[in-house]
């Protein structure tokens, strides 16, 4: 009786064990199905998570800084000192990065100067506005859908991105600018008077352009490198990408720069050749008249004895050599090729 009770319990441990292994799968079929109860509360979590780090993306004045609930007295410092900071750069803490944004006003006005502060972790993007310059068109970046933002590392690259994403085009129209320009110093670079300006200007544009980018690029490459591990790679990632966008621009921007130099120095070039033609053509001018001039003193002196005073052809005998003398040297100029 014990023998068979005994063997009735390990049946049942059996069958109850078999029930076990054969729901197991199907739970693993639901939860790819995503029909789960449990998976998708498990789904619901992960977007709870993502809208809650993307709240945690803030706008706030400079004087607002203690309201962060930051520790580091390191941070602290260099968030206040960014009201006298006009220069991008990123600098990495024991829990996040803090640093400053500062970009000129892009070429054509596409883009006004952009200047605000910034102090990211992986969970939290504090933007500080600092001299009132903080864009609307980079704020409305981040305020229209926050929830698009999967990380504030992501909102950070997003909105840096965004402020630079014509940039390139711009370059490029001031590219064709400038041609335009060397096109008019080769045909008439008389003509070029307002020129100057707009080369002098465009070549100071470019220059703190390609400051800016620079400075851009060695933001993107701190937070990219992340020695700490503070944030995923796949937001390291974004930052590289951003340091090479950087990196281009930069190399246009550099590229325009000397292109303008070139074009002052075409200009003066082409200036010096006409001065050196018109000069050219006085020096020929005065050296046809050079004998005739030699002949006229001669027989300006009267005196008494000289030849041809008194001779009958002795005037015409003197313009025919006259004439002879120039078309002699008009022949030899144009012969050298100086007219």
């Amino acid at each position: 009786m014990d023998t068979t009770h005994r063997d009735l319990e390990r049946d049942i441990e059996r069958i109850d064990a078999m029930l076990h292994a054969d729901e197991a799968p199907r739970g693993r079929r639901a939860a790819k199905s995503g029909g789960s109860e449990d998976e998708s509360g498990r789904k619901g979590g992960r977007r709870s998570e993502r809208e809650a780090a993307a709240t945690r993306i803030e706008v706030i004045d400079l004087g607002e800084v203690d309201g962060l609930g930051i520790e580091d007295k390191d941070v602290l410092r260099t968030l206040r000192e960014l009201a006298t900071s006009h220069s991008t750069f990123a600098e990495a803490y024991a829990g996040c990065f803090a640093g400053s944004v500062y970009l000129p006003e892009a070429p054509g006005a596409t883009r006004k100067r952009v200047h605000f502060g910034f102090c990211l972790d992986a969970a939290r993007l504090a933007l500080l506005n600092i001299d009132g310059a903080y864009s609307g068109t980079a704020e409305g970046a981040l305020t229209d859908d926050l929830s698009s933002y999967p990380s504030a590392p992501r909102a950070l690259y997003e909105l840096l991105r965004h402020l630079i994403r014509e940039d390139f085009l711009r370059l490029v129209d001031v590219e064709g600018e400038l041609s335009d320009i060397e096109e008019r110093i080769i045909a008439a670079p008389s003509r070029l008077r307002g020129d100057d300006g707009r080369i002098l200007r465009r070549r100071r544009e470019l220059m703190r352009l390609n400051g800016a980018y620079q400075q851009l690029d060695e933001l993107a490459s701190t937070i990219a490198q992340d020695d700490d591990g503070l944030l995923p790679r796949t937001d390291r990632r974004l930052f590289n990408t951003l340091s090479q966008r950087a990196q281009r621009l930069s190399a246009k921007a550099e590229y325009l720069r000397e292109y303008c130099v070139q074009l002052i120095e075409l200009k003066d070039a082409r200036a010096d050749a006409r001065r050196d033609a018109t000069n050219l053509y006085l020096t020929v001018v005065a050296s046809i008249f050079v004998p005739i001039t030699t002949i006229t003193g001669w027989y300006g002196m009267n005196f008494s004895n000289m030849p041809e005073l008194s001779w009958e052809y002795g005037y015409a005998t003197v313009i025919a050599l006259s004439l002879v003398i120039i078309a002699a040297e008009l022949a030899f100029f144009k012969w050298k090729k100086w007219l």
